[in-house]
């Protein structure tokens, strides 16, 4: 349902650590894939790069969210010094 939906807006409908999960989810859920195609007789090279690609997207995009929030509190963290 959410998966054609702009990151940013989902992050911010559903919460970011709400959407952090969902990642983590989808990012496991593409390794256990990935072991699947990986364990078979005949592996499909093809199938194991589109995994491998889609992986790598969902983990950059953790990453992003992640250094997000922590700039987010940092920024707010200076704000209450003052």
């Amino acid at each position: 349902m959410y998966s054609r939906l702009d990151p940013a807006t989902l992050a911010f409908e559903i919460g970011v650590d709400d959407y952090l999960a969902t990642l983590a989810a989808r990012h496991a859920g593409l390794e256990r894939a990935i072991q699947e195609e990986a364990g078979r007789p005949a592996p499909d090279g093809l199938s194991l790069t589109h995994l491998k690609r889609r992986k790598l997207k969902v983990k950059d995009e953790i990453t992003r969210l992640r250094r997000a929030a922590a700039g987010e509190n940092l920024r707010s963290g200076a704000h209450s010094r003052r």
